[in-house]
């Protein structure tokens, strides 16, 4: 009996591994890509607004990472697991 019940921990642990591992690698995440940007920014750090809507660091990064896997220079996002085969 208690030979059963740790293979069936033993099973079930190796189940949860499996699902987290899948679970991980299909993850999307971006490639390496460096690029710079400059922008104005106020007196608050954040950027100056463009043609009156508000816009963040981190959408001027979006905008900019588009921009460059759109001309060619970056890789699109993908899952984490196409970058362990290549």
């Amino acid at each position: 009996m208690k030979h059963q019940r740790r293979a069936r921990i033993w099973a079930g642990c190796c189940v949860v591994a499996i699902a987290v591992f899948g679970w991980y690698a299909s993850q999307t995440v971006r490639p390496d890509c460096t690029f710079g940007y400059t922008a104005f920014s106020g007196r608050d750090g954040q950027p100056r607004a463009e043609n009156g809507e508000t816009v963040t660091w981190e959408d001027l990064e979006e905008r900019i990472y588009q921009d460059m896997v759109a001309s060619g220079r970056c890789e699109p996002p993908a899952a984490r697991w196409r970058q362990w085969v290549s």
